[in-house]
């Protein structure tokens, strides 16, 4: 679901956020992430970012998700909301 402009921007925000990001990316050999998120993003025609905490979505079970981690998701919202659209200007303007 993720695109290189939309992982740019979680970069840039989630730096200004100073919350630490982890990537994750799935061989293409794997049937691992082909859920519905690529069709939704393809129909949506809107920029999407796939981020998600284990235990707030549907991921595996043995994924876990610390009381921190809602305090770096609290952080990286609420930079979105105050900063993305001068970010998107930015990006634009370029």
């Amino acid at each position: 679901m993720t695109d290189t402009v939309g992982s740019s921007v979680l970069k840039v925000l989630a730096s200004q956020a100073d919350v630490p990001l982890q990537e994750f990316i799935v061989r293409n050999d794997s049937l691992c992430g082909s859920t519905v998120g690529p069709l939704l993003a393809s129909k949506a025609g809107i920029k999407t970012i796939d981020i998600g905490a284990p235990m707030l979505s549907m991921h595996s079970i043995r994924e876990t998700c610390g009381v921190v981690d809602l305090l770096y998701y609290k952080k990286l919202f609420a930079v979105f909301f105050s900063s993305y659209y001068d970010l998107a200007e930015n990006l634009l303007s370029e």
